[in-house]
């Protein structure tokens, strides 16, 4: 009997063995690989958000049936919102749309529903009053009988102004700040076609400095640069909005005055002379000196007009008035 109790007491259930088996290593050994699946999560999770944060580029999910909108961390910084106050949604995200960005942004979440891709370069305004650009990416996921846009954004707002930087280092004149020749000859081709098309006037003006080589054997290269960035000023302030002042290069400019008869294009030359006349100069040594144009103006005419004829028609009468005595205006069949 006493063989028998001892056997029944080595039947029932020890510390060791209490509600897992054999032995409690395994639970153990389980929850300690669960801690560990969790700091490694932890870590993960800190992680991406360095990473997000270092690319500022977020992460967002949108139910396209709710309306109802998810920012990581990240998108909160780029937008400029605080969240404790501001909860993510789909009218509260349009808000923040530019006015001029939102048609193509709603067209864009259209596209979306129907084609299951979202891909959209917009600009936001923070409540700050910031604007800065961001390029959204999405993929339309079916989740039951739900639609969501699972998605990234991402501040390109750098990538934006050195865009807008390298567009205008590619059509403007480093020195004088005005457009450059490759520019000037695009719009030209451009006005041409519009005057083709609805027959509506433009004028060209062509100018150099007479002179200009005494100028600078006098005064110095110095001067002569002086000379060119104040007349790029003087165009830049004085033209209107629509009017394209370029330098062609070393002392050549010129005008595309759209929507310009020949007679008003012969007044804003005369202006131009007269307002470099009246500049006055001083060399790096402080010596006082003047400059002065000569001018050459043609206007679109005819259903055969060309870029070179225009072109050559404006050159001919620039040198006609080098020829009469400089510091002048010379147009077709007017002359002043």
């Amino acid at each position: 009997m006493k063989g028998s109790k001892h056997g029944n007491d080595d039947a029932r259930p020890t510390a060791d063995t209490d509600g897992c088996g054999a032995s409690r290593d395994p639970c153990e050994h389980i929850r300690h690989d669960l801690n560990a699946a969790q700091e490694e999560l932890a870590h993960l999770k800190h992680t991406l958000n360095r990473i997000q944060r270092i690319a500022r580029l977020g992460y967002w999910r949108l139910s396209l049936k709710t309306g109802d909108l998810f920012w990581s961390d990240v998108i909160y910084d780029i937008f400029g919102a605080e969240p404790k106050t501001f909860t993510p949604s789909l009218l509260g995200f349009k808000s923040m749309v530019h006015p001029e960005d939102l048609e193509s942004v709603e067209a864009a979440i259209v596209r979306a529903h129907q084609w299951g891709q979202h891909d959209v370069v917009h600009r936001i305004i923070r409540p700050d009053g910031e604007i800065r650009w961001v390029h959204e990416l999405a993929d339309n996921v079916p989740e039951g009988d739900e639609q969501v846009l699972i998605g990234t954004v991402r501040d390109i707002t750098e990538q934006k102004r050195l865009e807008l930087r390298l567009r205008q280092l590619s059509r403007t004149d480093e020195l004088t700040g005005l457009f450059n020749r490759r520019y000037f000859m695009q719009r030209l081709v451009q006005e041409l076609a519009r005057y083709r098309r609805y027959g509506r006037p433009t004028s060209v003006v062509l100018f150099d400095f007479d002179h200009f080589k005494h100028i600078n054997d006098t005064h110095g290269h110095p001067a002569g640069d002086q000379v060119l960035v104040s007349v790029g000023k003087l165009l830049r302030h004085k033209l209107r909005t629509n009017d394209i002042p370029a330098r062609l290069g070393g002392e050549e400019f010129a005008l595309l005055l759209p929507e310009t008869g020949i007679q008003e294009a012969v007044g804003v030359a005369e202006k131009v002379r007269h307002l470099i006349t009246e500049q006055a100069f001083t060399s790096e040594e402080g010596h006082r000196f003047g400059a002065a144009v000569t001018c050459g103006v043609s206007a679109f005419v005819g259903s055969e007009e060309t870029v070179e004829a225009i072109l050559h028609r404006a050159d001919h009468n620039l040198y006609e008035g080098k020829r009469a005595g400089r510091n002048r205006v010379v147009a077709d069949e007017f002359h002043s």
